[in-house]
């Protein structure tokens, strides 16, 4: 378990303090490290959620192997995927509200939050990559394709559901040792509990694709995504902190559009990114026939429509097709349209952390992560 005596341990390693009070990022000892006040951060929160994520999981797969080979494998499914990278997005936005709202002693504090978070959406993933089919994941074999190698093909089906379980299960357990007063702890266990209700309730909206309009597909991301991507993590780190009601929602509204800018930043990249930097196929989106912003959008012209047809849901559509879809959904002004939108939703996230009472670091802080959320090429 990670509580008092790890997070203490952690912080031992990182006794050296910047005059904000944060740990250094790597390569502060002995090796010149150019960095703004916002990577930085981000570098020392990754490094603190890198650094306590493998023993946690290293413990975790011990237990499981003591109860059978099976649950040891399936396990280490989990284990490998989580340790294999991933931005710690969430935790960055966790430790950032957390200062923000006069939280004490840094990352170090909320470190099993952060953890749980990492769990949380392992466990997401996990449930996702076995419903789309797919085969890769953060640069290499998702959950479910190492199920297929390690498991008779009528076996790696449950095992891909269980390893899914499992993460959610651990993200709860990880949650509950902070070693944090218990009201402030119970208070954003609530927000998560409400959180994967509202992201298992979005995906439902996912799975059926009956998005007609920009408001539909707005409601689907504001539920799958935006809840557990953004808002969750902040609001987490408000509670933890101690924060009012009033505050809290406060951080709400300025979460919640930033959310759903989030994912329609992933929406554009999705179609227009490069595809080594996205991690993903170009035109999988297009192929597995999913209703994005731009897609919804792009169907209300028909010459776009025409096109679009031709490639939605259907894996099998050459790269040529994609191609001539993407175009189409140029052409006919939808990216545009949905750049605008996200423009306007962070307009709407700035002006309500603006009416946020915050510590001066970590208004800073989230103001620049509205950024890097946003403005982001992968």
């Amino acid at each position: 378990m990670l509580g008092e005596a790890t997070t203490a341990a952690i912080r031992g390693a990182r006794a050296e303090r910047f005059e904000d009070g944060l740990p250094p990022p790597p390569g502060r000892i002995g090796e010149a490290v150019h960095l703004d006040g916002y990577e930085q951060f981000v570098a020392q929160v990754r490094a603190a959620i890198d650094a306590a994520l493998e023993p946690w999981l290293v413990a975790r797969v011990s237990d499981a192997r003591s109860r059978g080979a099976d649950v040891g494998a399936v396990a280490e499914t989990v284990r490998e995927l989580v340790v294999r990278g991933g931005k710690r997005m969430r935790g960055v936005l966790l430790a950032a509200a957390y200062e923000g709202c006069a939280g004490v002693g840094g990352i170090g504090a909320v470190l099993d939050a952060a953890i749980a978070l990492e769990l949380l959406q392992a466990y997401l993933l996990v449930h996702d990559d076995w419903m789309d089919g797919d085969q890769l994941r953060r640069g290499g074999p998702s959950v479910p394709a190492m199920m297929l190698a390690l498991f008779a093909p009528d076996r790696a089906d449950a095992a891909s559901i269980l390893a899914g379980d499992l993460a959610a299960a651990w993200s709860r357990r990880a949650l509950l040792q902070l070693p944090l007063p218990a009201d402030r702890v119970m208070s954003a266990a609530r927000e998560m509990a409400r959180v994967e209700e509202e992201v298992v309730q979005g995906q439902v909206l996912d799975v059926f694709g009956r998005a007609r309009d920009a408001a539909d597909v707005e409601r689907m991301h504001a539920l799958k995504t935006a809840s557990y991507s953004v808002r969750c993590p902040v609001v987490m780190g408000a509670r933890l902190a101690g924060a009012s009601e009033a505050r809290v929602g406060m951080m709400v509204a300025f979460a919640q559009p930033l959310g759903v800018a989030f994912q329609l930043r992933d929406d554009v990249l999705g179609t227009f990114g490069d595809s080594g930097a996205m991690g993903k196929p170009a035109g999988s989106d297009l192929r597995k026939g999913k209703r994005t912003a731009l897609v919804v959008d792009a169907l209300r012209d028909g010459r776009a429509a025409e096109v679009l047809q031709r490639v939605l849901g259907r894996a099998d559509a050459s790269d040529g097709e994609v191609q001539a879809a993407v175009e189409s959904i140029d052409a006919c002004g939808a990216r545009a349209r949905v750049e605008r939108r996200i423009a306007a939703l962070v307009a709407e996230s700035r002006a309500a952390l603006d009416r946020v009472e915050l510590e001066p670091n970590g208004r800073a802080l989230l103001a620049r992560a509205v950024v890097a959320l946003t403005e982001r090429e992968r």
